[in-house]
């Protein structure tokens, strides 16, 4: 008998983690990654829905950053209503020429407390779009693309998740 409870536990895992991963590809489907926010050249891909003033978005963009040689990294903004600036900040990002520079600036601090006068980006609406299609209510929120993994929150193990560490 413990045998066979044993079978229908490993049986009920492995089918659980089969639909999980469906589930995970059929997000990545409705997700339009050319709208997306482009660094990076690796072979390693990553999609992240950051917020600008998130502080654990930015504890993971330093620990990334490092390694955009191995990792693309598809960059989604999500500004909060609660952090006003964030918006400003996610506009100077979307809309900037140099977008690696303007993430950099602003995930370093660089506008905290004075955020850039800039036009509203539509950019940013779709970004935000995109987030509530797929119903990401918190930062950061990545996906690695071809293991199908999702890492809600920082995870000082993102990097060995993607083979990098």
């Amino acid at each position: 008998m413990k045998h066979l409870i044993l079978l229908f536990l490993i049986l009920g895992f492995a089918l659980g983690q089969e639909l999980y991963t469906e589930f995970i590809k059929s997000q990545i489907k409705e997700i339009p990654l050319n709208k997306a926010i482009v660094l990076g050249k690796g072979k390693r891909e990553l999609i992240t829905f950051i917020n600008p003033d998130c502080g654990h978005c930015r504890k993971e963009w330093q620990a990334l950053k490092p390694h955009l040689d191995k990792v693309k990294v598809y960059v989604f903004l999500l500004p909060f209503r609660s952090f006003p600036e964030s918006f400003a900040k996610s506009n100077y990002i979307a809309c900037s020429r140099d977008k690696l520079k303007a993430l950099d600036e602003v995930l370093s601090g660089k506008f905290d407390g004075n955020p850039p006068q800039v036009k509203d980006c539509p950019l940013v609406q779709e970004h935000i779009r995109v987030a509530e299609k797929l119903n990401v209510q918190s930062t950061p929120y990545n996906i690695i693309l071809g293991k199908y993994k999702v890492i809600e929150g920082y995870s000082p193990a993102l990097l060995e998740h993607l083979g990098i560490r």
